[in-house]
């Protein structure tokens, strides 16, 4: 997705079996070089969503975009 003034975001989705047992939705600034932005990770345990931003000021809307795509693609079909 890109943004007005240029900037480029991109969303990856993994899995982490091994700490956490779950799923997750992250978000960068399309560069390989830095780490993700924000993450929403779903809880293969309890069915939970969660959102973490390390710390990082995100616009508002690349936030709402990658919660839509979280809820859209990370929760198993039921």
């Amino acid at each position: 997705m890109s943004d007005l003034d240029g900037n480029t975001y991109e969303l990856v989705m993994g899995s982490d079996v091994a700490e956490r047992d779950g799923m997750y939705l992250e978000l960068s600034d399309g560069s390989m070089d830095t780490a993700p932005l924000a993450e929403v990770f779903y809880s293969d345990v309890d069915g939970s969503m969660s959102v973490s931003t390390f710390g990082n000021s995100v616009p508002l809307d690349k936030v709402e975009w990658m919660i839509a795509e979280a809820k859209r693609r990370l929760p198993p079909p039921r």
